[in-house]
């Protein structure tokens, strides 16, 4: 996310309607910066870090991961633990087996020859998400962040999450097209499952308050009428508690990133995170590494419950089975259903869009995940 979002090139407007150009003074050494996400888990999970490189805004490619690197834990416990590469940027391990309080390190090899080091982190307690809630209007669909801590050690929070949903065929099929006018009965998936990640900073405080709690934060909006609610619609919430220098660093990629647009918005600011360059500590790196026990909390929201619709455009054609009507017709329309006469006799055949009958042409998968 960070690396799509951090390398902005600003424009001045003037209100007198002139223009003069700006050269947005770039060096040749920030093209391609090191960006580390993620956050060394102190519970009982999974870590993952994912590493990649910035870019310029003509590049073509949209993602640039950091390959072949070699990541490791080390705590002042004398402990060291490797991370293994999942692959396209990312590295993980199971379970770090990490103690609350105890301080860790994240040092990282690059093939280049680099080797980076962050700041040595304190490994945080996290309370518990209390709830994760949603409110419906007419716009859309809001859901919302509740916790605290009792012991008041917490205040400084931020959350990502995971989020999963269903779409469905409007015409599940009966009939499958295999090459030229052949037509058999089968099936195609009808019910397929997609996913994606926060593309935000979603971060949150106590610290002004009397007692740690965070009620009703907004985490993230979706529009009416989007596919995610079109039948049955997850979010997993994870929840870590940050340092008040972590939560200062975030509170600024966040207005970096998602307020800039006119001449009174905050300009943008360097970015220099908790993580550097053993042997050029002047090298910027992107990202701000963070020791601390996730917590998380799963919800579903059905179509039925947010009263929701999801309009789709597909046409319900009727053809003779006649091999010249079929290959004039077909694929670019896909056999759900037919017209039958007896067993096996076939008149008619009934098509739509691919998509309106191949959930996997929305970029589904037919896999359902374990969990629903």
């Amino acid at each position: 996310m960070m690396n799509r979002l951090l390398y902005m090139v600003a424009a001045l407007v003037l209100f007198s309607g002139c223009k003069e150009e700006y050269d947005f003074p770039l060096r040749s050494n920030d093209v391609s910066l090191l960006v580390v996400e993620g956050v060394l888990n102190a519970g009982n999970g999974p870590t993952q870090i994912l590493l990649s490189r910035t870019m310029k805004l003509d590049e073509v490619v949209q993602f640039k991961p950091v390959l072949q690197a070699q990541l490791t834990v080390e705590g002042k416990d004398n402990t060291s633990k490797p991370l293994s590469s999942a692959g396209n940027g990312n590295y993980t391990n199971p379970n770090l087996g990490m103690t609350i309080g105890t301080e860790y390190r994240l040092r990282i090899k690059t093939t280049d020859g680099k080797e980076y080091l962050s700041e040595w982190l304190v490994a945080r307690n996290t309370p518990e998400i209390d709830s994760v809630t949603w409110k419906r209007t007419p716009a859309g669909l809001t859901v919302f962040n509740h916790t605290h801590d009792p012991s008041n050690n917490s205040r400084y929070y931020k959350w990502d999450y995971d989020e999963t949903w269903q779409i469905n065929s409007v015409f599940p099929s009966d009939y499958v097209w295999v090459s030229g006018s052949t037509i058999i009965q089968g099936s195609l998936p009808s019910s397929c499952w997609k996913y994606g990640k926060a593309s935000t900073i979603i971060i949150g405080s106590s610290a002004q308050l009397q007692s740690d709690v965070i009620t009703e934060l907004p985490a993230f909006f979706i529009a009416d009428k989007s596919e995610k609610i079109s039948v049955r619609y997850s979010v997993l919430m994870k929840q870590q508690t940050l340092s008040k220098k972590a939560y200062e660093y975030f509170s600024l990629m966040k207005k970096n990133t998602e307020s800039l647009g006119t001449i009174f918005d905050p300009q943008p600011s360097e970015l220099r995170g908790n993580i550097v360059n053993i042997a050029d500590p002047s090298e910027i790196v992107i990202g701000y590494m963070n020791a601390a026990k996730v917590t998380q909390k799963r919800i579903f929201i059905t179509a039925q419950q947010a009263n929701w619709s999801y309009p789709q455009n597909c046409s319900n054609i009727l053809i003779p089975n006649h091999p010249d009507t079929i290959r004039k017709y077909v694929p670019i329309y896909l056999p759900w259903g037919a017209v039958e006469t007896g067993p096996g006799t076939v008149t008619d055949y009934y098509l739509s869009e691919p998509h309106c009958v191949d959930c996997t042409r929305r970029g589904g998968s037919p896999t359902k995940p374990s969990y629903w």
